[in-house]
């Protein structure tokens, strides 16, 4: 059977949206890894995209507009989004500060209609996603110079678009943990529609019509290499062992991976010179490693939740024809762990993002 050409997504233009007001606080969450070349940690993010049918007047030109205002008020709560990568003095040393340099939001072009889109997922998803998306992985030179977040809006012929989200998975957790989608949607609803007889101000479609002046970006490598999501759990831990207990549940969880899984744990006063209260450990972890120091029998109770990593949260409308969402590996196993405490330390609720390597 002959091969479908699949063709490619041409930019029409690049922005950057910064939190509508200045941080005052700058949170700096320090990262604790022995190699962050050696663990991929800067081609590691979280990838969602969720796809739209068109209604009325509306189009992937109309949202981006409103995106470009409804996320900068949405980044005053969670201004570490739009904050960047550096190292620091210590060897291999590295946090993350929100110093509001901005998140990146691309506007696209992909020339075939929703529906034939589609199909071209049926029968080719991971290098039909990967022919949408321009995000770039953390520069491992000069990481300070990376967006953490990437948001892309893609126009489809004869109507329809698609909304997607890279975040770097040092900070994911400001994406899974807390309601930043829910409430960044809400934002843009109220704005399509509060006003509706105007248009946002960065709406420019004028300028946007002609596909030959569009551009080609390159993109990373972890597009294509990527990690399916199979499965996110909630897994209660025992307080004297909880990392122990997190390293034997995704030994269970992990074993019919790769020899190698990453864990990146979100953890508290992880460097004494952070200014901020989280940071973020990163370990290698083999599935054969015995786990001599847990002594409880909590490793293998894991309750899948029954919400999935995207959910609705990021469906501005109702108009939703679809979802996906991975991890961008670069091969080897990935576990994103994020540890919420409650009460006086006597209870602590772990979160797994689990993926796997491609077979």
């Amino acid at each position: 059977m002959e091969t479908k050409i699949i063709p490619k997504s041409m930019v029409a233009g690049v922005q950057t949206v910064i939190p509508v007001e200045v941080t005052q606080h700058r949170e700096v969450r320090s990262i604790s890894v022995g190699d962050p070349v050696r663990v991929g940690i800067f081609r590691r993010a979280l990838n969602m995209v969720t796809y739209y049918k068109q209604e009325g007047d509306d189009s992937g030109w109309l949202a981006a507009g409103w995106i470009k205002e409804s996320l900068g008020r949405a980044l005053t709560e969670q201004p570490m989004l739009s904050g960047r990568v550096r190292r620091t003095e210590a060897v291999d040393g590295l946090e993350v500060v929100a110093n509001d340099c901005g998140v990146r939001l691309v506007e696209a072009m992909f020339k075939a209609s929703l529906p034939e889109f589609l199909e071209m997922v049926k029968r080719d998803k991971n290098r039909a996603e990967a022919e949408t998306v321009f995000w770039r992985d953390i520069d491992e030179l000069d990481p300070q110079f990376s967006p953490l977040l990437y948001v892309q809006v893609t126009n489809f012929e004869s109507g329809g678009y698609s909304i997607g989200i890279s975040c770097s998975i040092l900070i994911a957790d400001l994406i899974l943990e807390t309601d930043f989608l829910t409430k960044w949607a809400q934002i843009q609803s109220s704005l399509a529609h509060s006003q509706t007889t105007l248009k946002p101000i960065f709406y420019l479609p004028s300028l946007k019509q002609n596909f030959g002046n569009f551009i080609e970006l390159s993109k990373s490598a972890s597009v294509l290499d990527r990690s399916e999501l199979v499965a996110v759990f909630q897994f209660q831990t025992c307080p004297k062992n909880s990392l122990s207990c997190m390293r034997k549940a995704v030994n269970g969880t992990c074993k019919k991976a790769s020899p190698d899984v990453f864990l990146f744990v979100k953890e508290q006063g992880v460097s004494e010179n952070s200014t901020g209260c989280d940071g973020m450990k990163v370990e290698i972890h083999s599935s054969t490693e015995p786990f001599s120091d847990c002594d409880c029998d909590r490793g293998g109770d894991l309750e899948e939740t029954n919400v999935g990593v995207l959910d609705k949260k990021l469906a501005f409308g109702e108009k939703l024809k679809g979802t996906s969402c991975w991890i961008g590996s670069v091969s080897k196993g990935v576990v994103f762990v994020a540890q919420s405490t409650f009460g006086d330390d006597d209870k602590s609720v772990a979160k797994f993002i689990v993926a796997l390597p491609k077979e």
